[in-house]
């Protein structure tokens, strides 16, 4: 949901940037059908996603990596330890970002985020925040399907509104993950 609703915003504002999606769970399966449904509520179509599983090859360029949980940002530590100033759960990072302010007009993406991964310890991630967590739908009614959405609709306007203030003629990545987040890019192809 959160790579649709992340294509979608960025559509006009940033087209040139790339949206993906990984977790760490569930390769190639179809996406959730109340995620479907709850993503037609919003005028998005997420009827042929397929779910991938996250790998270092995938993060490693990423200029920003984003989950709903810190379980899964202590999942993409076990990969790389270089990962940690890039990846954030989604909720942090907007609440962190919005502290810092909006990214400088022609700085890019990846400098912004480090600045920003630089201010907190390693050590915040060895334990779960509910304040920093989207809680996952899976199970759920269509009900709370559509509140999920509706909160990461909520998150991707003020993450697009932080990072892409400006449009930009360059080209960053970005991809949400499945069950796992979002990471972005400049040079990946």
């Amino acid at each position: 949901m959160a790579a649709a609703l992340l294509r979608a915003r960025l559509e006009t504002i940033a087209p040139q940037v790339e949206v993906g999606s990984a977790g760490i769970l569930f390769d190639g399966r179809r996406a959730e059908p109340n995620a479907v449904k709850a993503m037609r509520h919003l005028d998005l179509d997420i009827g042929d996603h397929r779910a991938q599983t996250v790998t270092l090859d995938l993060l490693e360029p990423a200029s920003l990596i984003l989950g709903m949980e810190r379980a899964q940002v202590r999942f993409w530590l076990g990969l790389s330890e270089d990962l940690f100033h890039r990846s954030f759960t989604l909720p942090e990072f907007v609440r962190s970002a919005a502290v810092f302010g909006p990214r400088p007009e022609g700085e890019p993406l990846r400098s912004w985020v480090e600045r920003i991964g630089a201010t907190r310890p390693r050590v915040a991630y060895e334990h779960d925040d509910p304040l920093t967590t989207v809680a996952d739908p899976m199970g759920g009614s269509r009900r709370r399907f559509r509140e999920c959405a509706d909160e990461l609709a909520g998150l991707i306007d003020e993450l697009v509104d932080l990072a892409w203030p400006h449009p930009e003629p360059g080209g960053d990545l970005a991809a949400p993950a499945t069950t796992g987040g979002i990471h972005a890019d400049r040079h990946r192809r």
